[in-house]
């Protein structure tokens, strides 16, 4: 045997050290931020079922609210009928009993009151409860012929301008009407019509405080007349301009009105035959005070069964949380313990099987002549198997940090390809480049060597499997090195089958081979590396087998 052919001298055995195995048991960090998440989630559960347990005294209360106003309107509208009603009857009395003196027939006051027309009319309305203001006879142009008392105010401006009195003389009817202006006082006026003409008037005046209308501490009257002028109260001071029009829409349906910034609940009604409107008002405030009151204990009475049901739920959650959290502690040791066993079983079945292959290489040594290459290649090739395992455990276990500078991407896959090429496998599956020159990375070489050495290593021992096997006569491995955009593409395809598709899910995980060879930690190990380098490393099933591509970024040049 020659020199160069002779083994190495074994090497100095090192310490033994611990393998270093991927645990799943989660560190302080990982579990307070469990606990943090878990906290939010529980307080975001426990604030929806606050806000459901919440929801039903206020829709509770909303209901009772409306059904109130409904009853309040109710009220109001009722109150508003049997007011006008009351009014309209009295207002038809005074009609009644100035009708009957009208038609008297030795009342004709066109030429004048004689003596016994002035004692019709005293006997008749000589200070008269019906009429609080007084009486008058007027003549047929409006003029005064005889008042009780004789002072009685007719207003200001002539009585024949008056709407009311011009539509009482063009219809010969009675009417009923402010005397004025707004405020009143109250008349109602009786045309004396004999043969068809209007010989006088009979006038009588009611004061707003003799009107069968009462207010009450809840309740406002207003009494108006076609024109919006206001009777009730017996002045508009105080009331925004426009409030009289906004008690109209009240006529045809009750509801809200705002007055003076107070939300009222108001309803009206028409009064008997006249054109007066009675309007009554109540604060909703004081219809809903009593709900309100209500409202706010059961509120209360069920915030605090609430929080003493929540206080309870958070402690048993709070136990129960703890409780998970140590069956999941416990989980995770039987998890560690188990990936430890898969370890240990691939590592010492790669060992078991490489100690084989040198063991039948020794043997085969002692009987064959020197100067023979072929059990010292296979020594060679268990020695390179255990190395490259001894190397993987290695950075794994204790990865080292990159060291960054520029590298021609085609060297650095053709130094992985000339360690690829060593195999004993690689002379059986054929191997084809392409690489394109001129792209250059920022990175760690040893990094990016050992990564494409894993991607080619994986792909040549595949074809050579399969070639074994019978299922690929001719495999072949083809590396292509390209730009694309400001990425550098390599691609490495095989024809070998592909994964097996019940170990693709947990393909980039430590330990998970589909092989007879290998321990599962080059295709983690290259992935971290190259995502290391900013870079993505994916995986794609082909028909023939599998296609590895593997992108980094290109160095910008200025």
């Amino acid at each position: 045997m020659s020199t160069s052919d002779s083994p190495p001298p074994p090497p100095t055995s090192p310490p033994p050290r611990t393998l270093p195995v991927p645990t799943l048991t989660p560190t302080p960090g990982q579990l307070a931020h469990a606990q943090r998440r878990g906290g939010r989630s529980a307080l975001l559960g426990l604030g929806l079922v606050g806000v459901v347990a919440l929801t039903s005294p206020v829709l509770g209360y909303l209901e009772d609210v409306g059904n109130a106003r409904e009853e309040l309107l109710g009220h109001l509208s009722n109150q508003a009928r049997v007011q006008a009603d009351a009014l309209g009857v009295h207002l038809l009395l005074l009609e009644a009993e100035l009708a009957r003196v009208a038609e008297h027939p030795m009342l004709l006051p066109e030429d004048g009151a004689s003596p016994a027309e002035r004692a019709l009319l005293d006997s008749a309305f000589y200070h008269s409860s019906l009429f609080s203001e007084g009486v008058a006879l007027l003549g047929p142009r409006g003029e005064r012929v005889w008042s009780d008392p004789p002072g009685m105010s007719l207003g200001v401006v002539p009585i024949t301008s008056r709407p009311w009195f011009q539509r009482m003389l063009q219809r010969k009817t009675p009417t009923i009407d402010l005397l004025e202006g707004e405020g009143g006082p109250l008349v109602v006026a009786v045309p004396l019509v004999k043969e068809g003409q209007i010989k006088g008037v009979l006038l009588g005046e009611v004061r707003t405080e003799a009107l069968p209308t009462r207010s009450t501490e809840e309740t406002a009257l207003f009494l108006m007349d076609a024109r919006g002028r206001l009777l009730l109260p017996a002045t508009s001071r105080g009331y925004q301009e426009g409030f009289a029009e906004s008690l109209r829409p009240l006529a045809r349906a009750p509801g809200p009105l705002m007055m003076g910034g107070t939300r009222m609940m108001g309803a009206a009604a028409w009064v008997g035959r006249s054109e007066l409107l009675l309007v009554v008002l109540e604060e909703e405030e004081t219809a809903t005070a009593g709900l309100r009151s209500r409202f706010l204990r059961q509120l209360a009475f069920h915030i605090a069964l609430l929080t003493c049901t929540l206080g309870l739920f958070l402690v048993l959650l709070r136990h129960s949380y703890r409780s998970l959290l140590e069956a999941e502690e416990r989980l995770r040791r039987q998890e560690t313990m188990a990936a430890l066993g898969t370890a240990a079983a691939l590592i010492a079945h790669e060992v078991k099987n490489a100690l084989n292959g040198i063991q039948a290489a020794l043997s085969v040594l002692r009987k064959t002549p020197a100067g023979s290459e072929l059990p010292v290649r296979g020594l060679r090739s268990q020695v390179e198997r255990l190395g490259h395992l001894a190397r993987s455990l290695l950075s794994f276990g204790a990865p080292r940090a990159a060291l960054r500078r520029n590298c021609e991407m085609r060297l650095l896959v053709e130094d992985a390809l000339q360690a690829v090429r060593m195999l004993p496998e690689s002379e059986e599956v054929e191997l084809r480049t392409s690489l394109e020159e001129n792209l250059t990375v920022q990175g760690d070489a040893a990094l990016l060597v050992s990564a494409i050495d894993n991607l080619v290593r994986n792909a040549v021992e595949a074809g050579a499997v399969a070639k074994d096997t019978g299922l690929r006569p001719a495999p072949w491995v083809v590396v292509n090195l390209s730009r694309e955009g400001t990425d550098a593409v390599l691609v490495v395809e095989d024809n070998a089958g592909g994964v097996d598709p019940r170990l693709e899910p947990r393909l980039w995980e430590p330990f998970a081979t589909g092989r007879a060879k290998g321990v599962g930690l080059g295709l983690p190990m290259a992935r971290t590396s190259v995502e290391a380098h900013g870079g993505s490393l994916t995986y794609t099933r082909r028909p023939l087998g599998s296609l590895f591509t593997l992108r980094l970024p290109l160095e910008s040049t200025s």
